[in-house]
């Protein structure tokens, strides 16, 4: 209901109301003062026939409204309000699409920070989207870590879950009491020998490969009484033990470019500024680029996930002019000699001791290759287990191999 509340001012008041209570025009709180002066309450859509009742003989002023139609009307003419509230209700809207944190339960061997950068890659992290695909991100984590038995990702609101459950690596149990051979791992010279069960089947110098015996659990029982058969010893069997130690051969292939590329600044730049606000961004580097060849730099002045994701930062575009020269050979070989400790640290056992190392440089065309050689000294034998077979009619033995 919408009704108006005014002030009536003239003489003789009484014949106002009886005028309007003639021409059916609803009116209460109906208040005199004296002679001259009266307030009323009337409903907005009488007021016009009020008006007209009253002529010129009274002055009539609004003093008040009530009702939804003028609480709404108030509100639509408070623009810098109604803009405030709209924008109030997008922020909440808009912070309910993101995720604002990350827990982690179950982890033992790795530490938080190596799940979360996992989590990362994989594409799970505070201030993405709600939207991205569980699955996918489950997939990946399984690639990453080898020994992950099971992870689950559970959604309650801005706050992601993440439980991992990490595998057990199995321990590799020896018998003791099982025959066993010791076989190269890997193509080496043998360089020395130490059989502490078992007997050697290989001497130093001796070149061999991947699988070959080493140490051999089969051992001949000598009969210096005379009765035993030379051509069918009698054997015994054992769990060989000890080490094996020869000399690896490493050969890696690198490339260099043979001529430098060199960013000269000119002096020229053009300032920008980016931001991005969940998954929205924007960078006027993109949009205005001045310049053929330029240095990107960028400075983050806001960076944040609560409420919602966002982050504000300047830029730069310096102008810089491009030109090559020919790398001086010992830069080359310092870069070289960067890439033989990379080489030794990811390929080689940390274990081995490095004998010697060289390098051999070749060029073709714009490119120099580098050959890099390393010679070490480590520990090539595994057991391999045995299981002696029963006899064959003609008293020979077969021999069937397992690995443990």
């Amino acid at each position: 209901m919408h009704y108006i509340t005014v002030r009536v001012e003239g003489f003789d008041p009484q014949k106002l109301l009886s005028l309007c209570l003639k021409e059916g025009v609803a009116l209460w709180n109906i208040r005199i003062y004296g002679n001259l002066e009266m307030t009323l309450k009337i409903e907005a859509k009488d007021l016009k026939k009020f008006m007209r009742i009253k002529g010129n003989r009274y002055r009539v002023t609004v003093l008040s409204e009530k009702g939804l139609k003028p609480l709404l009307y108030r509100a639509l003419s408070n623009k810098i309000a109604l803009i405030g509230v709209a924008l109030f209700i997008f922020l909440i809207y808009f912070q309910s699409l993101f995720i604002s944190e990350i827990r982690i339960y179950g982890y033992k061997s790795y530490t938080e920070r190596e799940i979360r950068e996992k989590l990362t890659v994989a594409g799970l992290y505070e201030g993405c989207s709600k939207s991205i695909d569980f699955d996918k991100v489950e997939i990946e984590m399984y690639k990453q870590f080898d020994d992950l038995s099971w992870i689950g990702i559970d959604l309650k609101g801005n706050l992601a879950e993440v439980t991992i459950v990490e595998g057990t690596k199995p321990i590799p149990i020896i018998d003791k009491e099982q025959p066993c051979h010791i076989v190269a791992v890997k193509e080496g010279y043998i360089e020395k020998t130490i059989a502490r069960e078992g007997k050697e089947v290989v001497e130093k110098g001796d070149f061999v490969k991947e699988g070959d015996l080493l140490i051999t659990g089969i051992i001949p029982i000598e009969d210096k009484t005379y009765t035993q058969d030379p051509e069918n010893p009698e054997l015994r069997f054992v769990h060989s033990d000890g080490e094996v130690f020869a000399k690896t051969i490493y050969r890696f292939v690198y490339y260099q470019e043979k001529e430098e590329l060199h960013k000269d600044l000119t002096g020229r730049e053009m300032p920008g500024f980016s931001f991005r606000i969940g998954d929205f961004t924007f960078n006027s580097a993109n949009i205005f680029r001045p310049f053929d060849s330029t240095i990107y730099e960028e400075r983050v002045l806001i960076n944040s996930i609560r409420p919602f994701p966002m982050e504000f930062a300047t830029n730069k575009q310096k102008e810089v002019k491009l030109r090559k020269e020919t790398k001086d050979y010992k830069d080359i070989e310092k870069r070289a000699k960067q890439q033989l400790r990379e080489a030794i640290k990811e390929n080689i056992p940390e274990s081995a001791q490095i004998l010697n190392n060289s390098l051999k440089f070749s060029e073709e065309e714009n490119i120099i290759e580098v050959v890099i050689m390393v010679e070490a000294l480590e520990e090539i034998g595994k057991k391999i287990i045995f299981t002696p077979a029963i006899e064959s009619e003609e008293g020979q033995s077969e021999l069937g191999e397992t690995t443990d």
